[in-house]
């Protein structure tokens, strides 16, 4: 059975991802543990507030 996919790519400038791991690098100082999150979950997190802000 052929689904559709329930993720998409997306394209980033350098610019953003050096962004994104800057935030990536704040979030690992604020944990206790040093845990930090994937790049992914940083941009996936930045897209829903965006997205959260739009009134539909």
């Amino acid at each position: 059975m052929n689904r559709k996919p329930t993720t998409q790519a997306v394209l980033l400038t350098q610019k953003q991802v050096d962004q994104i791991r800057l935030l990536q690098e704040m979030e690992r100082g604020r944990s206790e543990f040093g845990i930090t999150p994937s790049i992914h979950e940083v941009a996936r997190k930045l897209v829903d507030k965006a997205l959260s802000g739009v009134a539909l």
